[in-house]
């Protein structure tokens, strides 16, 4: 009995023993797998800033479309409208739907999956939904421009001899949502306007002449509960020296208020509260924006190259400031990229100005878009439209 005692103990202590070495042993391999997997890491975020050097064409579609045919990105595709109605297609050519009509000159504003097309300079306008659905409408005065929400909700403006309307329409409504006059004489002239993605927010820029320079004025409006407040809904107004050419909601609560010789980031969850302001020595030649990055080229000179800004809107601070070598006639954000085209070429520069891809294609370009993966896009030229992946060759 004391012999099985004393080798039952043995037993114990070797199990004892086992357990402490592997006690020992696992904070070892989590170490170890942790510095595995930053070794990976670093591996592979280096390999995805190389530069790509060449394309495969992944699909081609042929364009029938006139010469005057426009495109916009949509879901990962893209939209061509013209005089005689708008279509819609996905990355791989597939149409998704076609919307018909007969407009004289076409302007349109995409918040997917709605799109809404206006006849500038005239009163018809449509709202079409993600399946092709197709709601007609018909307002006084001349349209001068166009904004559509998520939901469809679809802000209008126009203009008359002595004063403007911005009306609010949804698919199914026989009548406006919202109407705000204003009256030249004492508003100035519409320049520019937004709409949230929600709809429930409205950012309009008018310029007048007031004390003999010219002076705009931003008007923010909340049409929710907490606008129901304000008189006429109007939560801010503020007034700038020059001209404020383009306003823009870049998220459905940061609102991007663009001068001709800067911007200004405001916050608009309910009131607008500004949070970055920046003005330049120089005029603006273009502002692009995304959800993560708000852009802008100033002009060069004759001793001053052009100059590209790249501003972080989470942190609402630049992020990049360098000169810019490069020819375009468009640009615009994608992810944490910055895409150039234009003439023959399209160049894509990483969010730090590093190139990532460059390429002189045998034909115009007149359009570039990104789908939905960082290494693929559509490039769009006079006859067709190619669905190119980027690559590295040796």
């Amino acid at each position: 009995m004391k012999q099985f005692n004393r080798k039952l103990r043995s037993v114990q202590i070797d199990e004892d023993r086992r357990k402490k070495r592997k006690k020992a042993f696992l904070p070892a391999l989590i170490l170890l797998a942790a510095v595995a997997a930053v070794i990976l890491l670093v591996i592979w975020s280096r390999s995805r800033e190389k530069e790509y050097n060449a394309y495969d064409t992944v699909h081609s579609e042929q364009l029938a479309g006139e010469s005057s045919a426009r495109y916009a990105a949509y879901g990962g595709g893209y939209i061509i409208y013209d005089r005689d109605g708008a279509r819609a297609y996905a990355a791989d050519g597939k149409q998704l739907w076609n919307a018909a009509y007969n407009l004289k000159n076409p302007i349109i504003a995409v918040c997917e999956p709605y799109a809404a097309v206006a006849d500038k300079g005239n009163g018809q306008f449509y709202i079409i939904d993600g399946k092709g659905n197709i709601s007609s409408f018909t307002v006084a005065g001349r349209l001068a421009a166009i904004e559509v929400a998520a939901q469809g909700v679809t802000a209008v403006l126009t203009t008359e001899d002595d004063r403007d309307h911005i009306y609010l329409y949804a698919p199914d409504s026989g009548q406006a949502l919202v109407a705000i006059m204003g009256i030249t004489k004492e508003c100035g002239f519409p320049v520019a306007m937004a709409l949230s993605q929600d709809g429930r927010k409205l950012v309009t820029s008018y310029l007048s002449l007031g004390n003999g320079k010219l002076e705009s004025w931003v008007t923010f409006y909340n049409f929710g509960d907490v606008g129901q407040n304000y008189v006429d809904n109007m939560v801010g107004s503020y007034s700038f020296e020059g001209i404020v050419p383009e306003v823009a909601f870049i998220t459905n609560d940061m609102v991007l208020v663009g001068k001709d010789n800067g911007i200004v980031l405001y916050r608009m969850t309910e009131v607008p509260k500004a949070l970055l302001t920046e003005d330049f020595n120089r005029q603006i030649r273009s502002m692009f924006y995304s959800r993560s990055y708000i852009g802008v080229v100033l002009k060069g000179g004759d001793s001053a190259d052009e100059q590209l800004l790249l501003y972080r809107t989470d942190k609402a601070k630049k992020a990049l400031d360098i000169p810019l070598e490069y020819e375009y006639t468009g640009i615009y954000t994608a992810g944490d990229d910055i895409v150039l085209y234009g003439g023959q070429e399209m160049t894509i520069l990483r969010k730090n100005g590093d190139l990532k891809f460059h390429m002189s294609f045998s034909k115009n370009v007149r359009q570039v878009l990104r789908v939905d993966d960082q290494e693929k896009y559509i490039v769009i030229g006079d006859a067709q439209a190619d669905t190119i992946r980027l690559k590295r060759q040796k």
